[in-house]
């Protein structure tokens, strides 16, 4: 429910598959104020080249961008690529300049900053400098654990010391992905209105690291300055996002010229379904027309039919991701229907099939329907057979619903003392996040502690794969291969 103090929602374009936010500098502390004052939780992402290109290969990413109350373009690339796309962002809102502002805002306001990771000397030193540049900030609060990979951090602590700070603003510094997934599995349970990865701007913080002088930075030349200060940490890192941006800028190129060689679609009438709010799409979803789109009004589930669609560009796929987000958060279940071939190779070459629910037939649309209903489940199903234990799990496994899942599944298995087969049953589960990839890992654990226990994953989907593999948990939770 929009309130009237909350800033307009801003336009989103599409780059390289991600969701970027066209917002200013001005308008993203209007966004924090907002948030501060509305005591949400959410979280903002700083998303430059490497985001992209993580995000092209890490489907968990994408999806955090994507639910990500605003996504700032942080990359000069990025911010040239949506001139090229005829779509420019108003501003580039980068980190680094972001974190500064904030600083002297929080001051203004009187909130409270945290700061997250990283090591302790520059954390320390961080806090320091920004205490003493502005005298006024409540105490500026700071932890640095000990190094471990995401699944390892002793989450409890970090969240403990969090609770106890009760920050408005909380920095985090772990490096993309981590802290981007570390943000994503906690933000609910920490109730802090405004997170934000902030990878390296500690570094700047602390004076470790000197930013570029202002002339470098207006001429967009800015990584190279940082390149000379530390070429071995991001040579490599750098060479393989100037890889991603040619060749994804390829890829993208080449489904332009195709997707204008296709001739117009023919709409398919889809007939009126009760229970559901059927909505018909039709000519190029663009940015001149975004306006006169209608949207589900969110009230019952809904179909939105692109059978008839001529072309999506970079803002209509935003607008198709800001309706799935929407659904997401008032949970209410809705899908695109037998989307043209246009607009197929669009939504491929973006790798957004990960994340847009399609259905090819209003059959199928209503099969999706219903399991997205049963998103938030927190029962798994479970069939017993002798000495075996199958859960069916639902459509995501999250941090919204890991720990009743957990518990329900450690229950049943105590009370089957005989039982020596764990089965999973991932048919039905599109989509896990780290919580639910840790909840794999304790139940993998929980069976293989028993005598002639095993644990066995079934019909995991590519997503869930992906989100085993980026892990390198393969061998462990898979060691048959899938």
């Amino acid at each position: 429910m929009r309130t009237s103090s909350q800033p307009p929602d801003p336009r989103t374009l599409v780059l390289f598959g991600v969701p970027f936010h066209d917002v200013t500098m001005t308008e993203t502390l209007a966004w924090i104020d907002w948030l501060i004052a509305s005591k949400l939780a959410a979280y903002l992402a700083t998303a430059n080249l490497d985001f992209a290109a993580q995000a092209s290969a890490d489907v968990e990413l994408q999806r955090i961008l994507v639910e990500a109350a605003l996504v700032l373009c942080d990359g000069t690339p990025l911010f040239w690529a949506s001139r090229l796309a005829g779509k420019p962002l108003r501003e580039r809102v980068a980190g680094s300049d972001l974190v500064p502002r904030l600083a002297a805002h929080a001051e203004q306001r009187g909130y409270k900053i945290f700061l997250l990771g990283g090591e302790p000397a520059i954390l320390e030193k961080a806090a320091e400098n920004l205490s003493r540049k502005h005298p006024l900030l409540p105490p500026v609060g700071f932890y640095s654990p000990p190094f471990a990979s995401l699944q390892d951090l002793d989450h409890e602590g970090i969240l403990a010391r969090l609770q106890e700070a009760r920050p408005d603003i909380l920095l985090v510094a772990f490096g993309c992905p981590k802290q981007e997934k570390w943000i994503s599995m906690h933000y609910r349970t920490l109730g802090v209105p405004c997170s934000i990865g902030v990878g390296a701007t500690v570094d700047f913080l602390a004076g470790k690291v000197l930013r570029a002088p202002g002339w470098v930075s207006a001429l967009g030349l800015e990584w190279i300055y940082r390149l000379s200060q530390e070429p071995k940490r991001l040579f490599g890192r750098y060479w393989k996002d100037l890889c991603f941006l040619c060749s994804q800028s390829w890829r993208e190129y080449q489904v332009s010229r195709a997707t204008q060689c296709l001739a117009s679609p023919e709409a398919v009438e889809v007939p009126p379904c009760p229970g559901l709010e059927v909505i018909p799409w039709t000519g190029a979803i663009s940015a001149s027309r975004l306006e006169e789109l209608l949207k589900p009004s969110m009230k019952q589930p809904f179909v939105i039919d692109l059978s008839g669609v001529t072309g999506v560009d970079s803002r209509g796929l935003g607008m198709m991701l800001r309706i799935v987000r929407e659904s997401w958060t008032t949970g209410v279940a809705g899908c695109f229907l037998a989307p043209s071939p246009a607009v197929r190779l669009v939504i491929e070459v973006t790798r957004l099939e990960r994340i847009l629910p399609v259905a090819e037939t209003m059959d199928d649309a209503k099969v999706l329907v219903i399991r997205e209903n049963f998103v938030k489940q927190l029962q798994p199903r479970i069939e017993e057979s002798g000495e075996a234990l199958t859960f069916h799990f639902p459509p995501r496994v999250t941090a919204e619903n890991v720990e009743a899942l957990g518990q329900a599944t450690h229950q049943r298995w105590e009370e089957h003392s005989q039982a020596r087969t764990m089965t999973v049953n991932l048919k039905e589960t599109t989509f896990i996040d780290s919580s639910g990839l840790g909840l794999l890992l304790r139940i993998h654990r929980l069976a293989t502690q028993r005598p002639g226990g095993q644990c066995t994953l079934l019909h995991p989907h590519q997503n869930v794969l992906n989100v085993i593999r980026i892990a390198r948990l393969e061998n462990l939770l898979l060691p048959h291969g899938t």
